[in-house]
């Protein structure tokens, strides 16, 4: 496994990958997953080197273990996590209230969650929006598009949703 450089930047490190400015005792990056340091081997696979680490959970990866898509390392368990610029999602829905009140519970906790929320465009059909008739004949279908997500710091993910799950929602 070649070990990606670390360029020097005063007292820390500038990974070579995604430019993260880490710690000069990093042994890998924690937005990509990069690692640093010779001999890592993984988690699961003893005898095998990893060829990243998983951002979420910290585990070394080995290539049938873990893959890096999207500018990160995964494992294989958390590979459907959503994730955007060092945050991933926790949490989904269309109802603006309850992602607040789970915010504020996050954030009561020590946590530092950021709401996205990206609206879908309109087209007017016979007076109506679009969305809403698609919601009408497909119930559910086109709620994605207008889902509010979410997010928290990749350290922080499997506590968030430990804390979500124990909220009676």
């Amino acid at each position: 496994m070649k070990v990606l450089e670390k360029i020097m930047k005063e007292n820390n490190y500038l990974c070579d990958k995604c430019k993260l400015e880490v710690e000069t005792d990093s042994d890998y990056c924690p937005r990509c997953g990069t690692i640093f340091i010779e001999e890592v081997k993984c988690e699961n696979h003893p005898d095998i080197e990893a060829e990243g680490v998983c951002v979420i959970c910290t585990k070394p990866c080995c290539k049938n273990c873990g893959y890096a898509g999207n500018d990160v390392f995964l494992c294989n368990e958390l590979d459907s996590t959503e994730t955007y610029q060092g945050l991933a999602k926790v949490y989904g829905t269309v109802d603006e209230i309850q992602v607040h009140f789970i915010k504020q519970c996050l954030e009561e906790k020590g946590l530092h969650p950021f709401i996205f929320s990206k609206k879908s465009t309109t087209l007017q059909l016979g007076g109506l929006d679009r969305p809403i008739i698609d919601s009408v004949i497909n119930p559910g279908k086109n709620n994605v598009m207008n889902e509010i997500k979410l997010l928290v710091p990749f350290s922080e993910v499997v506590e968030a949703r430990k804390i979500i799950n124990e909220l009676e929602l």
